[in-house]
């Protein structure tokens, strides 16, 4: 790995035992906004964009994608409601769901496999 991607990753604080995905990833496009190399929250990464390439080698590395349900949106507008605001008003930013872990608003969730 080239010093200046080095650097970045101390800055970011990225695990060791991510850095070599981090790197592919990042060579192949994706925005990295999370990753964790395990403790108690389990391996993931957190990304959105990218060519391609991650969705069909994910399985090399050991992690798959975190599936969304209704919950997600359903979070979303319970949370907005309880300030009584109106959800299609409100911008959601969210990049988790909540509930059940899966990336929402383009953000894909790639956990270990179970």
């Amino acid at each position: 790995m080239k010093r200046n991607m080095i650097r970045i990753m101390d800055r970011l604080g990225i695990e060791e035992g991510m850095r070599r995905l981090v790197g592919r990833l990042w060579k192949h496009g994706y925005e990295t906004n999370s990753s964790c190399e395990g403790h108690p929250s389990g391996r993931y990464v957190l990304l959105r964009g990218g060519d391609g390439w991650f969705e069909r080698n994910a399985p090399n590395w050991g992690l798959e994608r975190a599936e969304g349900g209704e919950c997600c949106q359903k979070e979303w507008q319970e949370e907005i409601r309880r300030y009584n605001l109106n959800p299609k008003k409100v911008i959601d930013r969210r990049k988790v769901c909540g509930q059940c872990g899966a990336g929402v608003n383009g953000y894909i969730v790639y956990r270990a496999k179970k």
